[in-house]
This record gives C-alpha cells, sequence and structure tokens, in this order.
C-alpha cells in the first residue's frame, strides 16, 4: 500500500461569462499562487506539477508548452492529462501514492469566451459519418437524454426540479457563474435547442480556472493546513462510438463509483456520504448521474429530489456550489467540483452545508455522453 494523499491548499477564482481583463496566463498564475499560499508552501517544496488542459480549447498546439510556466511548472516534472481535471486528480494521486513524490500542484483552466465550444466538440466526432451531421456536446446529450426519458418517464418537470435546485444554491455560492433563482415558468418557457433540452437545461459556458495542492502522508506534517484526504478514488472510460453503449444509463460512472466505495471501504453511499459534488452536463444528467452512483435504482433518479434528499437541508445534498447548471469552465468543471467538496469539508464553502460535512463525493466526465468519469472520495480529519 502506497502513501495515503491529503488536499492541503486550494486555488479558485470566480467563474464568469469572460474574463477579459486578464489574459489565460494571469488567471493560471493567480490560481496557482493562491493555492501555495493557502497551502503555506513556496513553488520550490512542490515536485510535480499535473495539468489538465485540452489544445483544442486553449486554440494552440501542445497549448503547456505556453502556460505550464504561470501553473508554476518552470525546471519541474510535469505531466498533462487531456482529459477533465477530476483527472489531473487521480494523476496527482498515484504519483503520490507511489511514495516517489510528496507535493504535487494540480491546475485546470478553460476560457469558453475565447473558444468556439460547439466547433471544437464538433471536431471531436468520427470524421466520415457523425462530423457531417452536425454531433456536438449539446446534440449528444439530448441524444442520451432522451433515451433516458423513453426508458424511465422522466418529464420535463423531473428536470425542472433538478434547475430549481441547483440555480437556487448557485445564487448563494460567489464563485458562481450565474447567481439568479430560476421559477418553474422560466423554465417552461426557456427555448428549445434540441429535444428534450431547453436552454436552461444546459449549463453556461464559462471561464475560469481552478488550482489544488496535494501532499503524500509522510509530508503532511510539514504543512500546517488541516489536511482534506482523498479516502477513495475511481476512474473509467467507456467506449468512444456512441451506438456502442446503451445511452439511459452512464456504465463508466458506475465503474468509476464502484472502484472508489470499494477503496474507501464505503458500502451504502446514501448514508455514508454527506454531499456530492455532481458535473452534470444537462438537468437530465443529473437524475442519471444518481444512478450511476447507486444512490438509487434504475430510473429512479427522479424520486430522489421529489423526496428532497437531494436539496440543500436533505439527507444527501448534491450541487451545493449550484453544480454545471450554475458554472461550466469545460475542461475544469470536474476540478472545481473537487475543490468545492473539500471547501465544505474545511467549513470555508460560501454556500455552506447545514451541518458539519465530514465525508464528500466529488465527481468529474468527458466525452460525450459520459464516455469518461472520475469519483473522489473526500473525508475530514
Amino acid at each position: 500500500m502506497g502513501q495515503e494523499v491529503a488536499i492541503v491548499g486550494i486555488g479558485r477564482i470566480p467563474c464568469e461569462a469572460k474574463i477579459g481583463s486578464k489574459s489565460l496566463n494571469e488567471i493560471i498564475f493567480q490560481v496557482t499562487r493562491a493555492a501555495l499560499d493557502d497551502a503555506g508552501i513556496e513553488r520550490e517544496a512542490v515536485d510535480n506539477v499535473v495539468l489538465a488542459a485540452s489544445d483544442q480549447l486553449d486554440g494552440r498546439a501542445i497549448c503547456s508548452m505556453v502556460l505550464a510556466c504561470p501553473a508554476g511548472a518552470y525546471l519541474k516534472d510535469e505531466i498533462k492529462v487531456c482529459q477533465d481535471g477530476s483527472t489531473a486528480v487521480a494523476m496527482a494521486y498515484m504519483r503520490l501514492a507511489s511514495n516517489v513524490y510528496d507535493v504535487s500542484l494540480v491546475v485546470s483552466w478553460t476560457k469558453c469566451s475565447e473558444t468556439p465550444v460547439l466547433q471544437v466538440t464538433n471536431l471531436s466526432c468520427e470524421p466520415f459519418f457523425n462530423r457531417p451531421i452536425g454531433l456536438n456536446y449539446i446534440s449528444t446529450a439530448a441524444l442520451q437524454a432522451g433515451v433516458y426519458t423513453n426508458s424511465f418517464g422522466v418529464t420535463p418537470e423531473d428536470a425542472a426540479k433538478v434547475i430549481i435546485k441547483n440555480r437556487a444554491n448557485g445564487a448563494k455560492n460567489p464563485l458562481s457563474h450565474l447567481k439568479q433563482p430560476v421559477t418553474a415558468d422560466e423554465i417552461k418557457n426557456s427555448p428549445l435547442v434540441a429535444w428534450p433540452l431547453r436552454r436552461i437545461d444546459l449549463p453556461p459556458e464559462s471561464d475560469s480556472a481552478c488550482a489544488l495542492v496535494l501532499v503524500s502522508s509522510n509530508h503532511v506534517r510539514k504543512i500546517g493546513r488541516s489536511p482534506v484526504w482523498i479516502s477513495g478514488i475511481g476512474w473509467a472510460t467507456d467506449t468512444y462510438y456512441l451506438g456502442s453503449r446503451n445511452l439511459n444509463h452512464i456504465e463508466s460512472l458506475r465503474g468509476a463509483a464502484k472502484m472508489a466505495y470499494r477503496m474507501a471501504g464505503i458500502n451504502d453511499p446514501r448514508k455514508e456520504i454527506g454531499l456530492i459534488e455532481i458535473q452534470e452536463i444537462t438537468a437530465y444528467h443529473e437524475l442519471i448521474n444518481y444512478e450511476a452512483l447507486g444512490l438509487c435504482n434504475a430510473g429512479e433518479g427522479k424520486c430522489l429530489i421529489e423526496q428532497g434528499v437531494t436539496l440543500r437541508d436533505g439527507d444527501l445534498p448534491v450541487n451545493l456550489s449550484g453544480g454545471a447548471l450554475c458554472s461550466n469552465p469545460v475542461f475544469c468543471g470536474g476540478l472545481i467540483g473537487v475543490a468545492e467538496a473539500a471547501m465544505q469539508i474545511r467549513g470555508e464553502a460560501g454556500n455552506q452545508a447545514n451541518r458539519k460535512i465530514r465525508t464528500a463525493l466529488a465527481h468529474g466526465t468527458y466525452g460525450f455522453c459520459g464516455q469518461g468519469n472520475t469519483v473522489i472520495i473526500l473525508k475530514g480529519q
């Protein structure tokens, strides 16, 4: 068994529609410096840097050649993952648990305001059949939402409950992009984008960045900050081809959750987890994710929110931050979810839970229809 791993530093900036006053280099440096300051260490103490970034979304080839330096990676061991920022946490975790490193810096970012996200995701499609018909992250999410609603009788009113919950939570989060609560009538009158998705069912496109400092257990005593331990971690990837998947569930998330639960010794997530941060790509997908995380049986995700289980004052609050429906810097959304969950455990989140959170789950996803997923279980002291 390798070293245990803890989060000891968090660097955040607010998610916004457009951070026009600062360059990407500047916001990356800002969150990196903030994470190091939070951990009470200097860059020289960092053994390795793990970046999560997309060349396509950044609009340059090998983006880390330009952006690794403001992320603290100058003359450091540096590696980049091309998946969601939560995957970078998994990479850093493995490096620290190996006993080779003691301090890792994880940094991820996205400036959606400078990127045609729809066109970029269309370029991710298979080029001969799928790309020409215009598939992108919205149309593929709509396909999955449609399959799910037809399979289990989920209604737009069920999805509306997710939107109302998350937007109300986001309104209390000072780091959230969208801070306006919404009503059922506003949701009903929102324009249809791709059936069954209305504009309001989809996350905004946000600018932001996030950084975490992770340390091994043999280094925690050298850090003044109270650690948030990673007690379980799991990840899985499904096939690239949508036609080869059953879209009424997310198999890779099921696998990632089982892996994380097994490592953390969790047998009943409904009872043993105090808070969850889900990266929901649409309102419908939060319900799908409830099921994939083992919180309920297939088709029963809507029951959890109907019964108030996942509300702010429910037995298992989900997305107290507002989730992706309020803040969606595409590539670093999962890392922000990890940061939000850790901040809840430390008692420092802007939208604080009504009770002390001892154990939290953070989830990140990437690819069409939840192709790849990461689940991280966090525990306080």
